[in-house]
């Protein structure tokens, strides 16, 4: 019996693709039996799928990049990058240059599962942000970042307390003058602390920083991120590591996630007024006493509840985060709340202190438990915003009213009404399962429930999937038959190779 041999690696890089099926294309090689006709129609299925994902390198160099305001020229494409937030981390995995990651740094919480294996096989060089020497000391000619923070000035006050990462002493510090105080391309004015993205370009290491994480606010995308800034985001660091055509897949991608998304929220009556929490006593207001830390109106947050169909009840406020009192939460009388769950400040933290404060014990949102959990790594640009943006749709429609919920694995999630009642019970704003929508205990207002009048969001979301394939499978069509016509058959190199075996 022949076999054939399909080599998948040679100068060529394979995507991790989100199927099942085509992660079998990521193994160094494969031996098929060729004279398995189903075998062989699966090979040519998986090919058809996976093949936007192989892309052979070979740009032209030296490449000039602008990120944040800051410009670079790379002699030839990054290698040895040091990732220092999971979202960027994500970024990576997404278009399969794990290989070329030699150290990464504070996870938010659990990396994505499709790309867990990818991720286990690279050194965690800190649980947080790492000192300058340990990155040093992996060699690194790029970082990556999600915040201006993983490229601070290391600084230290008066009383000793230190704040940032890089000094003089790895030769990067110290760091000034244009792109680390100020910024031409910006507004020009001295930002609130200095990074140190041109020192590190100085020692041949490139840099990178996510587009709504700029120094200088007025590099950010003006008017908040949309769906437009993560593409754009991706099409760089396919630029920048010779990737383009795996860049144009994951575009592809994240565009079919926040299609899915949109066409579900057709199902909805009118947005949910929403509030993503962030965190709890945190910050400062105005005032000098403690707040609470929200989604704004210009970052991923508001993105992704937008995509969502949700109404930010924030959303005229600047920046990407805000700090605002709970009498500025219940003043916008929010129906879901979005609460934020990390390693290190869980969502159930934060439910606890809803719960004990007696100001939110009225609160509708409060003694419905209408909670979305999602993890704080979906707050960052990354591959996972538009499948957060539709997981978000399907869970506040199971929490608002209590039908089904469909979970495409992005980490966005909703609590088990068992445990919040067991969570709240000795607390000032204890839950009562009958009025939780979604609880098995519940007992509608009246005999005829809202629910049962409503497009069921299993169906909608359904038949949006459906539509994507329909349209998938019509522009493959159009691919076939233009190469046939052309002379040039899709699957005629695989109709030769089987036909030679013997």
């Amino acid at each position: 019996m022949g076999t054939a041999f399909v080599n998948l690696h040679s100068k060529k890089r394979i995507r991790y693709c989100t199927i099942a099926e085509a992660r079998i294309l990521s193994n160094s090689s494969k031996r098929i039996n060729m004279h398995s006709t189903k075998v062989a129609a699966a090979l040519v299925a998986l090919i058809l799928f996976c093949a936007p994902s192989v892309h052979a390198s070979g740009g032209t160099w030296p490449k000039t990049y602008t990120s944040c305001g800051v410009n670079h020229t790379l002699s030839g494409s990054p290698s040895r990058v040091v990732t220092m937030n999971q979202g960027v981390t994500e970024f990576m995995l997404a278009m399969g240059l794990a290989d070329k990651i030699v150290g990464t740094a504070y996870l938010d919480d659990s990396i994505w599962p499709r790309y867990a294996a990818a991720y286990n096989e690279i050194p965690v060089l800190s649980s947080s942000y790492p000192d300058e020497n340990t990155i040093m000391e992996v060699n690194p000619d790029f970082i990556v970042g999600s915040y201006r923070s993983a490229f601070r000035e290391r600084t230290c006050d008066e009383e000793g307390k230190c704040r940032g990462i890089f000094t003089n002493a790895t030769g990067v510090g110290p760091c000034d003058g244009e792109g680390s105080d100020f910024f031409s391309l910006g507004s020009n004015e001295t930002v609130s602390y200095s990074t140190c993205r041109p020192q590190l370009h100085a020692l041949n290491i490139g840099t990178w920083l996510e587009p709504v994480s700029c120094e200088d606010s007025t590099l950010r995308p003006q008017g908040g991120a949309t769906e437009e800034t993560v593409y754009a985001a991706v099409r760089q660091i396919g630029r920048i590591f010779d990737e383009p055509q795996l860049a144009e897949y994951l575009v592809s991608e994240i565009r079919n996630d926040f299609a899915i998304a949109e066409h579900t929220v057709k199902g909805l009556k009118k947005p949910l007024k929403t509030v993503w929490l962030d965190c709890v006593d945190c910050c400062e207001i105005k005032s000098g006493e403690k707040g609470l830390y929200v989604g704004a109106g210009k970052g991923a947050p508001n993105l992704i509840m937008k995509e969502a169909g949700m109404t930010n009840a924030f959303a005229n406020t600047s920046g990407s985060w805000a700090c605002v009192s709970a009498d500025d939460i219940l003043a916008a009388e929010p129906e879901v709340m979005v609460v934020v769950d990390a390693s290190w400040d869980s969502a159930l933290s934060k439910v606890d202190y809803l719960h004990n404060h007696s100001k939110f014990c009225g609160a509708k949102f409060v003694q419905r438990a209408d909670y979305i959990t999602i993890p704080f790594s979906a707050s960052t640009l990354g591959p996972r915003n538009g499948v957060a943006a539709l997981d978000m749709v399907t869970a506040s429609l199971h929490v608002m009213t209590g039908s089904p919920n469909i979970d495409f694995k992005s980490g966005v999630k909703f609590f088990d009404p068992v445990e919040l009642v067991k969570q709240t019970a000795e607390l000032r704003c204890p839950i009562d399962a009958s009025k939780v929508k979604y609880s098995d205990s519940y007992v509608p207002d009246t005999p005829t429930n809202s629910k049962e009048k409503e497009f069921p969001v299993a169906a909608i979301a359904a038949i949006a999937i459906l539509g994507s394939i329909a349209i998938a499978s019509g522009v493959m069509f159009v691919i076939i038959y233009k190469r046939e016509k052309a002379g040039d058959p899709l699957f005629q190199p695989i109709l030769k190779e089987m036909e030679q075996e013997p």
